[in-house]
């Protein structure tokens, strides 16, 4: 515990310049959304996971997998924010993430970033085809499914479990593709939080909407300028 203690302070130390500009920008404004609004125990619990989730999304993106600790934080007060939103899909989600990808990067954090570098697998053009009809079936069924339990948004949620869990399941096996599926999931969660904004059923939607354009940001960097990726 105190040699993982010790290499977390050394990866923290780690943030470059344009991760830390990113990280105050997001951390001004969230702190502007919580002062401005009532504060709640829904609002706190907001601010804690947005805050840990950029910051989480930061240093995914320059490869460093502090990340697993960041992500498990931020997935707990994702799930209750979800939960409250009746997002109950992306709760699952959340889990699907932990599982797969916060929990190895804990139990591994010695030798994770080994697998970058040794160089990270590819899907080939029958891969992703492969990939896309699977998401697309998937879909459809997770659809109904979660309209019959009463989801507040259950086309954009159950789209955001399956390109999310997707996601997830390729980095668990060290495909550095992930990255565009975060980037589909990015665009499907913004879509998610913008109806939630505009049809008003959740107090975190603001919030929420701009972390989930802050994670788009990190993912194009990820997508086109990280070690990860490439």
């Amino acid at each position: 515990m105190k040699n993982y203690l010790a290499w977390l302070k050394e990866e923290i130390k780690s943030l470059n310049t344009t991760g830390a500009v990113m990280l105050a920008f997001m951390t001004g404004a969230q702190l502007m959304f919580y002062l401005l609004n009532e504060i709640t125990v829904l609002s706190t619990v907001t601010l804690l996971a947005t805050l840990l989730g950029s910051a989480c999304t930061v240093y995914m993106m320059i490869g460093k997998p502090i990340n697993g600790v960041l992500g498990l934080l931020s997935a707990i007060g994702f799930i209750y924010v979800n939960w409250t939103a009746g997002h109950y899909a992306s709760v699952l989600d959340q889990l699907v993430f932990v599982t797969l990808i916060d929990i190895p990067l804990i139990v591994t954090w010695k030798n994770w970033g080994h697998r970058i570098e040794n160089g990270v697998k590819h899907l080939s053009v029958a891969g992703w085809s492969a990939t896309f009809a699977l998401m697309m079936a998937a879909w459809a069924v997770t659809f109904i499914i979660y309209q019959h339990i009463g989801d507040t948004n259950p086309m954009w949620d159950a789209l955001t479990l399956i390109i999310g869990a997707t996601a997830s399941v390729y980095v668990f096996r060290g495909y550095g593709d992930s990255y565009s599926l975060w980037l589909m999931a990015d665009f499907v969660n913004i879509a998610l939080w913008f109806t939630a904004f505009t049809d008003g059923y959740s107090a975190s939607a603001l919030p929420m909407l701009l972390t989930m354009a802050f994670y788009l940001m990190t993912a194009l960097y990820g997508r086109f300028k990280s070690v990860w990726s490439k």
